[in-house]
This record gives structure tokens, C-alpha cells and sequence, in this order.
């Protein structure tokens, strides 16, 4: 496995590097699918082996089942992405939007973007993962700001410096933590390993993890887009390209919260979970409540999804801090299912956009009359990220409130219920107009998205129909070992 280990780190640069020397559209494209294509495989391919035989450690490379769980998640949407971007990004030049040159610099990009995040989710180390989120930044600054407007270059500029600041604080976190295991005499070789902090975390001192913990959830929940840290999230997913801006909801901000779950992991064997945990349901709450007006009231088609991704990521992080076996399986279990499903959404807006030629959703009506097919699938995707059955998502929410009532906080349950009410009448309100009004004579109906585009959401949208009837035993297993990494059981 340490070949594959390996491969998946070399892949993407190679893929990346040759796209960009590349001087025809179809040789950059068709590298692109072929290197993200093999990049997926091979990052399932260690997914399935941890799943199935046990977790794997290269030196400073670890992949455990905590980290496959989101490995999977940036192996789906790296091959959705790219496959999206094939008919995205050629639609992109016909209209005079991009040229060959901006094209060659968005592979790039994007497969470097793939490679910081693989970087995190391998790292064992925790200043190496805090150096790997800090490059994810560092990438996709110039994909959010890929187009070169103004409102692009604001957007970019505004995440950046969102995101250094949160990224500081995270620092200053680590080498709190660092000089807590330096204090315990329990440095040596292994600094900030987190194998060995987990080992060793009843024997750190208490106030100094208690100050790194704060300070690394501040930090990295910038990251993550979690309230009141989320103010670069809707205007970077609204001015980057579609492709990118799901791979921003669905992977990045996953990435993000896998570095406060690695974290949590050992304030709670130094502290107990009562102290996290609190500081978790306090963030996740307030992220969720943040988003309900900003959706009730949202008049750009890729802000309302971006305000829906913040409404989530409060979701999986209020379900991590209730801390029981139940709420911790169905965070992990929503992590996945939401990033599949607001990938597909972030698509189907592209492609709406591409068609009418506006994100203004006052100005996008009659969408399934305009294009049936895209039509719906925009329509049951919103219906999918909205928490209605059979879709998978409806159960991870229904478990991470069902957790919520049965550790004993019924008024939890109760107000994140009353919440999710609200956002989901926004969401369906948006959708009848944008569906189902009457169409404006401006807009043709002879736009007809390419056929890679349609293949890459109509996967996702399989994926997160059977996945809300059928969970596979690896898959499970997968989760189910991940929860106990997370609750205390055995790494």
C-alpha cells in the first residue's frame, strides 16, 4: 500500500503539470479526466483497504478510518469535478468567457487544489496537517478569483484574508499544543504526532490544551465556514467557477472540519468531552442559525447554496459535539452525504447560469420548462439537500437529531427541528420560482449541456438516492470505526 500511498500524492501534480504544458483543449481535457480519473481509483482503492483490512501508517503518511471516511469524499468529487469541467469549461471558451491560457491555469490549479487536500487527510502529524490546510488556501485563492472582475478579485481577497487570520489562530493553537507535550516531556522525536499526543493525552496540561483547543477550533472553523468565521464562504463559492465552488462545499470545508475532529480527539482524552463538546454544539448551533435568514431572504442562486453549506457544516459539527456513538455516526454519515449532493447543486447552478446568463434567482423562472431534464435534477437535488426522504441526506439529519433527543437535550432537538423547518421553506420557496415560473422570453431553450456535465450529476444524484436506501457493509464498518476513533475506542 505505501506504493499507492505514494501514487495518490504523485498523481495530481503530474496530472496538473502536464495539463498546463499542453497547447490544444482536448489534450488538456482529456489528461485531465485520465489523471483525476486514476486519482480517484486510487484513493478508493486505499479507502476500501482500510475498510476492509486496517489502517495504514508510511512514516509521516497515516491514513486510519477517520481519514478515509473524507478521502472518499475528495475522491468522488475530484472525478465529478473534472468530469463536469469538460463540458463547464468548454462552454466557458465558446462564450468568450476564458481563454486557452486561463484554461491551462485552471487544470493546474485544480489539481493542485486535489493534492493539498490529499496532503491533509494523510498527514499524521498536526503541524504538517496545519501546513497542508494552510496550502489549500493557498491554491484556490487564484480559482476563486479565476475569472479576474471585480467581484472575483474582492471575493478572493476577502478569503484570503478571512482565512490567514483564522489560519494564525490555528498556529498559535498547534504550538500551544506543542508546548504542552514539550512541557509533559513527552516531545523527543515525535512532536505533535498525533499518534503519540493521543497516546499520551492524559498527561498534558489541562489549561494549556484547553487554550490550544479554543484557538485551533477558531482557526480552522474559519476554514470550515462555521459562524460567526464564515464571511469569505458565500462570496468565494459565488464568484468561483461552478466545478470548483463544489469541491470548495464538499471537500474543502470537510477537510476543515477533519482537522477540529483530529483535535477533538485529543482534548477529550486530556480534558474529558464535556469541555469541547459544549464549545462544538455552541459553534454548531449558531452556524445553523446564522444561515436561516441570509437563505430566507438570498437573491444569488450560488449564495443561497453556499449559506446551505454553512447551515450544514453547523449541522455535522453540532452532531461531532453531542459526542454520543449515535450523533458522531450520523455527522460523519451527513459529511459524506452532503458533500455528494451540494456538489451536484453547485453543478446544476453552472449550468443554470451558463443558460440564463444571470445568478440573480429573481431572474431565473421556468427552468424545467426551459430544460426538462436539467430542470429536475435541480429540483430533487434541492429536494435531496433539504432533508427529504428517500434521499440520504433526510438520514443523517434524522439521526443527528434523533441523537440530540436521546442524550438528553430535547430542547436541541427541538430548536435545530424548528431550524431546519425554516431552511427548508426558503429552499423550496426559491425552488417553485426558479422551476416552475413562468418562463422570460429572453431566454432560449435550445441550451443543451454536454453530455460529461449531465454523466457527472446524474452520478452524484445516484449516489445520494442509494445511499439513503442502502448502505454498504464496508461502508458502515467504515463509519462505524471512525466513530470509535472518535468517542474514545480503540485508533
Amino acid at each position: 500500500m505505501e506504493q499507492l500511498i505514494v501514487l495518490a500524492l504523485v498523481l495530481p501534480l503530474m496530472t496538473g503539470a502536464l495539463a498546463m504544458a499542453q497547447s490544444r483543449q482536448e489534450a488538456i481535457r482529456c489528461i485531465s479526466l485520465t489523471g483525476s480519473s486514476l486519482t480517484s481509483l486510487v484513493l478508493l482503492t486505499i479507502v476500501y483497504h482500510v475498510a476492509t483490512v486496517g489502517k495504514i501508517h508510511v512514516g509521516q503518511l497515516y491514513v486510519d478510518h477517520l481519514s478515509a471516511v473524507v478521502l472518499m469524499v475528495v475522491a468522488v468529487l475530484t472525478f465529478t469535478a473534472a468530469l463536469f469541467s469538460l463540458s463547464y469549461m468548454k462552454q466557458e471558451i465558446e462564450h468568450g468567457h476564458i481563454s486557452l491560457k486561463m484554461l491551462k491555469r485552471y487544470y493546474g490549479l485544480v489539481s493542485l487544489f486535489t493534492f493539498t487536500m490529499i496532503c491533509v487527510l494523510m498527514a499524521e502529524n498536526m503541524g504538517m496537517i496545519w501546513v497542508a490546510v494552510e496550502a489549500t488556501t493557498l491554491s484556490t485563492a487564484l480559482l476563486v478569483a479565476f475569472y479576474f472582475d471585480r467581484a472575483a478579485l474582492e471575493a478572493a481577497w476577502k478569503y484570503v484574508m478571512v482565512c490567514t487570520v483564522g489560519i494564525c489562530f490555528a498556529l498559535l493553537g498547534t504550538i500551544l499544543l506543542y508546548y504542552a507535550q514539550v512541557n509533559a516531556g513527552i516531545a523527543g522525536g515525535q512532536g505533535l504526532s498525533w499518534l503519540a499526543l493521543k497516546e499520551v493525552s492524559n498527561r498534558l496540561d489541562p489549561g494549556m490544551v484547553k487554550l490550544a483547543f479554543v484557538f485551533i477550533l477558531i482557526g480552522y472553523g474559519t476554514k470550515a465556514g462555521l459562524a460567526p468565521m464564515h464571511t469569505w464562504l458565500p462570496d468565494a463559492h459565488s464568484q468561483a467557477p461552478s466545478p470548483v465552488s463544489g469541491l470548495l462545499s464538499g471537500a474543502l470545508l470537510s477537510c476543515a472540519l477533519y482537522a477540529i475532529i483530529r483535535t477533538v480527539v485529543i482534548v477529550k482524552g486530556a480534558l474529558g468531552a464535556a469541555f469541547p463538546e459544549q464549545f462544538l454544539i455552541g459553534f454548531g448551533l449558531l452556524s445553523i442559525v446564522i444561515a436561516v435568514p441570509f437563505i430566507m431572504v438570498q437573491h444569488d442562486l450560488k449564495r443561497l447554496l453556499a449559506y446551505s453549506s454553512i447551515e450544514h457544516m453547523g449541522l455535522i459539527t453540532l452532531g461531532v459535539g453531542i459526542g454520543t456513538p449515535l450523533a458522531v455516526y450520523g455527522a460523519l454519515l451527513h459529511l459524506i452525504n452532503h458533500a455528494v449532493t451540494k456538489s451536484a447543486l453547485f453543478y446544476l447552478a453552472g449550468l443554470v447560469i451558463q443558460q440564463y446568463g444571470t445568478k440573480h434567482i429573481m431572474r431565473i423562472r421556468g427552468l424545467v420548462t426551459a430544460a426538462p431534464m436539467m430542470g429536475t435534477m435541480f429540483v430533487v437535488s434541492v429536494l435531496a439537500i433539504a432533508g427529504l426522504p428517500p434521499f440520504s441526506i433526510f438520514f443523517s439529519k434524522f439521526t443527528i437529531v434523533w441523537a440530540a433527543f436521546q442524550s438528553g437535550s430535547p430542547w436541541l432537538g427541538a430548536m435545530v427541528l424548528l431550524l431546519m423547518a425554516a431552511i427548508f421553506a426558503g429552499m423550496i420557496y426559491y425552488t417553485l420560482k426558479i422551476g416552475f415560473g413562468p418562463l422570460p422570453s429572453r431566454v432560449s431553450t435550445d441550451y443543451r449541456p454536454g453530455r460529461p456535465a449531465i454523466s457527472a450529476v446524474s452520478l452524484s444524484m445516484v449516489l445520494m438516492i442509494v445511499a439513503g436506501l442502502y448502505l454498504p457493509p464496508w461502508l458502515d464498518g467504515l463509519i462505524n470505526q471512525a466513530v470509535a476513533i472518535v468517542t474514545g475506542g480503540e485508533l
